[in-house]
């Protein structure tokens, strides 16, 4: 990981948004974490020790705080990870017209932000603390390709459409599940990172 620099894709000025080490090196930690679960190697309520934990130019090997490996994963797929939480971030402040600054967690953004709906609060912090959040897996894109499927090929576009009805109760259920999460941890508000940490500009 480059000093100073968040972990993402594309090398501009404008693609990479300058965080501290430390806070850089969380997020790609959280976000190793994801991926290990995503692929099966880490179970959900497990965690690995940042401290122990170390990273290389390709991968993450994420250890226990005993010692012990628990999975090696690719440092590309947990920048997509980061990468989803900057767009998930985008859209939330989108929502609530926040004024994006690097010390926008002000308390006029932190009342606007209580007015959303408890699913995007859910989210929010969910994204900024590092914790699992539940991903689409789909987009209007794809919607449209079904419906224009069904138009010359019958039983793909509605193959397609089915497939996407399915993954919306998956996150529906997921997203359910996180609120359930995020009430049971007190209602917190995002981490004071959320909007420092992205560039939503």
């Amino acid at each position: 990981m480059a000093p100073g620099y968040l972990p993402g894709q594309g090398s501009s000025e404008a693609d990479r948004r300058r965080v501290g080490r430390e806070e850089g090196l969380n997020l790609l930690f959280a976000a190793a974490q994801d991926v290990a679960r995503e692929e099966g190697k880490l179970a959900d309520g497990t965690f690995a020790s940042l401290e122990q934990s170390r990273i290389s130019p390709t991968s993450f090997t994420l250890i226990s705080a005993d010692g012990q490996t628990i999975a090696r994963v690719s440092l590309a797929k947990a920048r997509e990870v980061i990468a989803l939480r900057r767009e998930i971030a985008r859209q939330v402040t989108r929502k609530a017209n926040l004024e994006i600054t690097p010390y926008a967690n002000d308390q006029s953004n932190k009342r606007n932000f209580r007015n959303l709906p408890e699913e995007t609060r859910a989210l929010a912090w969910a994204i900024s603390t590092g914790r699992r959040f539940p991903v689409k897996g789909y987009n209007r894109r794809d919607l449209w390709i079904g419906l224009l499927l069904l138009i010359p090929f019958i039983l793909p576009g509605v193959w397609m459409l089915a497939r996407i009805v399915q993954k919306r109760q998956r996150y529906d259920r997921d997203l359910k599940a996180l609120v359930l999460r995020w009430k049971s941890n007190g209602r917190q508000d995002p981490a004071p990172n959320l909007f420092a940490h992205f560039h939503l500009d």
